[in-house]
């Protein structure tokens, strides 16, 4: 199977809560005998997770296609090797961690220290005075996340996204348990206090 143009999909960022029922205590033993049903299927469950997780990380929409399919490709080749015991969603999210955070660096290291690139979000047509303003908070939140250090951001969103438990976090990442929940927490406040600043200072304008 051509893992790659398996990746060719049509994907909605928006439904990163979207889980597509799949047997995960089957699919690595059905994987690994050949069955060409059980990579599309696991494409069909985890594509807007996987997706919702590679825009809050902050990875430029012009490099997110190729981030995906590099994470799906790396899935396809490495699931031989893993244990069908394994529980699988912290797996692939270690995958993908892997990959999401040596892309990072690596276009830190192109663009420089310090500068962090965050999409705009497109504006739709005026509705009441309420949802406008949510949508600004939303907007502003999806500009503040990629600001925050990549080990927060990490931490917060492969919970908030990814559905991993903090045990799960620390597998994925290779940290104590005690540094997901110190991580986490710094993350949160973190928001927390950017956005009250943000709404102070009458939330206009973009994350600073």
């Amino acid at each position: 199977m051509n893992a790659r143009s398996a990746t060719r999909v049509s994907l909605d960022a928006e439904s990163v809560e979207t889980i597509v029922h799949l047997d995960e205590r089957n699919w690595l033993v059905r994987h690994g005998r050949g069955d060409k049903a059980a990579f599309a299927e696991l494409m069909n469950a985890y594509q807007a997770p996987m997706y919702g997780y590679l825009v809050r990380c902050g990875v430029p929409s012009a490099s997110r296609d190729d981030v995906f399919q590099e994470i799906f490709v790396k899935i396809h080749l490495a699931a031989a090797s893993c244990q069908p015991s394994r529980a699988l969603r912290p797996w692939l999210f270690t995958i993908a961690a892997n990959c999401v955070r040596n892309h990072l660096r690596d276009e830190g290291r192109r663009r420089g220290a310090g500068e962090v690139q965050a999409d705009s979000r497109p504006s739709g047509d005026p509705g009441p005075q309420a949802l406008a303003e949510v949508d600004e908070t939303l907007a502003w939140l999806e500009q503040a996340l990629p600001r925050l250090p990549l080990e927060q951001r990490e931490v917060l969103l492969l919970g908030s996204v990814g559905g991993l438990r903090l045990q799960d976090i620390a597998a994925v990442l290779e940290i104590p348990l005690n540094t997901v929940k110190t991580l986490t927490r710094r993350a949160r406040l973190g928001l927390a206090k950017a956005l009250a600043e943000h709404v102070a200072g009458g939330g206009t304008g973009a994350a600073s």
